[in-house]
C-alpha cells in the first residue's frame, strides 16, 4: 500500500471499520526495556491481547537514558541521539511482534507509542514570557515519531500526556482509562497497582461508571530497589529477581518512618511524580542512611521493597479506604514479578483485601500499560477523548495525542 493511500486510510476509513488492530509500545520508568502488544479492538467488546514481546535494553542503552533523567548528567547531544536512536529500538520490537504473531504491517492501523519518559514535571514554575512570566508545566518522552512511521511503514500516535496538561492536567496517570474497561467489576471494588519504576494506582468501585475512577501516582516503585541492586552489584545486576535478595534481608523500619516523611505522600490527588523526584539522587541519600545504620546489602534491598509497600499501603490508607469499599489489589508492572514485595504490601495491608496479578484476570502483569496506549491510541483516532479529568486534574476530557502519518 502506498502512502497516499496509507494516508486516506487511516484518515478516512478508520471510524467505518468493524474492527481494528493497533500497537501499542511502552517504555516505562524503570528503564528496563520496552514492551509491545498487538491488539485488536471490535465494537463494545473487550480490547483482545494477540501478542506480547519484550525488548530489554543492553547495558549502555540503559546507562545513556539514565544519564538524560539527572539534571548534572544530562547532554543536549545524548537527548538529540537517544530520541531518534529510540526508534530504531522500537522498529525492532515491532518487527519481532509481527513476525511471532503472523501479521502483516499493512494489517495494523497504527503504532501507539508512549516514549520513554525522561522528565516529568506536573507542578507549575514562572517561566519568561512574551510581556510577563507565566507559568507552565512539562513533560518529555523520547522516541522520534517521524522515524518511528518511516522504519515500519506504519503511522504512529504519540506525546500522549501533553494534551492533557494542555487544559491543566498533570499528563498522569493515564492508564486509568483503560483500566476501567479491562477490570472494572460490578461485583466488587478493586485497585490496579502499577509498581514500574514510579508506582501508581487506579480505583475502581463497585457498580459505578467511569466517572467515578480516580487515580495517582503512589511514589517510587521498583526504582529505589533497582538502583541499588545495580550499585552494590557494579551493574551486573539490575533488579532483585523475584525479591530473592530482599527476602533474606532485616527492614528497619525507622528508615522507613524517616523518608515517610517527604511531603509527596500527604499530598492529595490528583498527582503524579518521576525519576526526576526519586531517581539515583534520592536513592543515594537512602543508601547513605542504610550504610549509616549499619545495614547490609540484603538489609537495604529489603528496607527498599518495604519502603515501597509502605508508600503503596498508606496511601490506600490515607485516600481509598476511609470512602470506598476495596476487595481486591491487581498488582501489575516489574513489581509484580517481585514476590517479596508482593508479600509485603499483603502484610502491610492485611488479609481483608486480596493482593494478586493482573496476569490471574487474562492480563499479563507487563502487558497492562502498553495495552493502555493501544487503547488509547485507538480512541485518538476514533477523535474521542483518552483522558480522566478526575484522574489528572485536567479541565475538560481531550483526545490525546499527535498522529503521524
Amino acid at each position: 500500500m502506498n502512502k497516499k493511500i496509507r494516508t486516506n486510510h487511516i484518515l478516512n476509513t478508520y471510524s467505518t471499520k468493524n474492527e481494528h488492530v493497533i500497537i501499542g509500545l511502552m517504555s516505562g520508568t524503570s528503564l528496563d526495556g520496552v514492551d509491545a502488544v498487538l491488539v485488536r479492538m471490535s465494537g463494545e467488546d473487550k480490547p483482545s491481547l494477540l501478542h506480547h514481546v519484550y525488548l530489554p535494553y543492553s547495558k549502555e542503552m540503559r546507562a545513556k537514558i539514565s544519564d538524560l533523567c539527572q539534571i548534572d548528567s544530562a547532554r543536549i547531544t545524548d537527548l538529540v541521539d537517544v530520541h531518534f536512536g529510540l526508534s530504531h529500538w522500537y522498529a525492532t520490537v515491532i518487527d519481532s511482534l509481527l513476525r511471532e504473531s503472523g501479521y502483516e504491517s499493512e494489517s495494523v492501523d497504527a503504532i501507539s507509542m508512549h516514549g520513554q519518559t525522561v522528565w516529568h514535571s506536573p507542578i507549575p514554575i514562572m517561566f519568561p514570557g512574551p510581556v510577563e512570566k507565566i507559568k507552565i508545566t512539562g513533560t518529555l518522552q523520547l522516541g522520534n515519531a517521524s522515524l518511528l512511521a518511516q522504519l515500519t511503514s506504519i503511522p504512529v500516535i504519540s506525546d500522549f500526556r501533553s494534551a492533557d496538561m494542555a487544559v491543566g492536567g498533570q499528563g498522569a496517570p493515564l492508564a486509568p482509562f483503560s483500566d476501567y474497561m479491562l477490570f472494572g467489576s460490578a461485583d466488587e471494588g478493586r485497585i490496579i497497582q502499577n509498581i514500574g519504576g514510579i508506582g501508581n494506582a487506579t480505583v475502581l468501585p463497585k457498580e459505578n461508571g467511569e466517572e467515578s475512577v480516580f487515580a495517582y501516582d503512589t511514589g517510587p516503585g521498583n526504582m529505589i530497589i533497582d538502583e541499588i541492586v545495580s550499585i552494590h552489584t557494579h551493574g551486573d545486576l539490575l533488579y532483585d529477581d523475584k525479591g530473592s535478595i530482599g527476602k533474606t534481608g532485616r527492614v528497619d523500619e525507622e528508615i522507613i518512618n524517616l523518608f515517610m516523611q517527604d511531603g509527596y505522600y500527604s499530598m492529595k490527588p490528583p498527582k503524579s511524580t518521576g525519576r526526576e523526584v526519586y531517581g539515583k539522587e534520592f536513592t543515594l541519600n537512602f543508601l547513605k542512611m542504610c550504610n549509616h545504620r549499619n545495614l547490609s546489602f540484603a538489609d537495604s534491598v529489603a528496607t527498599a521493597t518495604a519502603y515501597t509497600a509502605e508508600t503503596i499501603v498508606a496511601s490506600y490508607k490515607d485516600f481509598i479506604l476511609p470512602s470506598h469499599s476495596i476487595s481486591r489489589v491487581l498488582v501489575c508492572g516489574g513489581g509484580a514479578l517481585n514476590l517479596t514485595l508482593l508479600e509485603m504490601i499483603q502484610t502491610r495491608l492485611g488479609h481483608d483485601i486480596v493482593v494478586e496479578t493482573t496476569n490471574e484476570y487474562g492480563i499479563p502483569d507487563q502487558c497492562r500499560e502498553a495495552m493502555a496506549f493501544a487503547i488509547m491510541g485507538h480512541r485518538s483516532l476514533l477523535g474521542e477523548s483518552g483522558n480522566l479529568p478526575q484522574v489528572t486534574g485536567a479541565r475538560i476530557p481531550v483526545v490525546l495525542g499527535t498522529i503521524t502519518l
